[in-house]
């Protein structure tokens, strides 16, 4: 959250997941994040997901959405939507499935590059160094420190594939951004969050 210069709350601490057609990785992502979200209250943070080549407006793919909602995450209400360099700088986190969409969100905004991390490699780093983030963009600086790709931090793309690998899909991506959603609410500075 970015402190406003006249002493007040900032802007909400926006979270982007990143993957290619945003109808099945990072729209599960986001949504599996907004429940997290949900069970807090008044956290100023804000999720959304986008994909390196969406078709603006496609509904998310039907066996996302059934797995999704066995996770308790919603995807009924998605569309799919381009990554665009407004959402690249709006962006305080940019959490790709895979490293292949590293270069299309730097290709917007070169600056993107220290806020920029597979989601598998910052969710090392948030359950190894959170205790040391007074702030979410602190627990970035640190992921800028500290992460480091390792073989199969991608998230493999389950379009077109049986049931079975969304649901493994999600499951992946349920055990990765629970751990990261909860890292961001610990290290937001105490009286941010609303009453409980």
């Amino acid at each position: 959250m970015s402190p406003d210069p006249d002493g007040g709350p900032g802007a909400p601490f926006g979270v982007l997941f990143v993957c290619t057609g945003n109808i099945c990785r990072s729209p599960t992502a986001e949504a599996l994040a907004r429940r997290e979200l949900e069970r807090q209250s008044g956290v100023p943070i804000q999720v959304s997901s986008a994909g390196s080549h969406a078709l603006e407006g496609n509904p998310a793919a039907s066996r996302s959405m059934l797995a999704a909602s066995t996770r308790g995450a919603s995807l009924e209400r998605h569309f799919a939507r381009e990554l665009t360099r407004r959402r690249v700088r709006a962006a305080d986190l940019i959490l790709c499935m895979a490293a292949e969409h590293r270069p299309f969100v730097l290709s917007y905004d070169r600056a993107a590059a220290d806020r920029t991390f597979l989601l598998a490699s910052f969710a090392r780093v948030a359950g190894q160094w959170d205790w040391l983030a007074t702030s979410p963009a602190g627990l970035v600086a640190l992921a800028t420190e500290h992460a480091k790709e390792q073989d199969g931090d991608d998230i493999d793309d389950p379009l077109g594939q049986s049931s079975e690998a969304y649901a493994a899909c999600a499951e992946r991506l349920d055990g990765l951004v629970t751990p990261v959603i909860a890292a961001l609410v610990k290290a937001l500075p105490v009286g941010s969050t609303g009453p409980a």
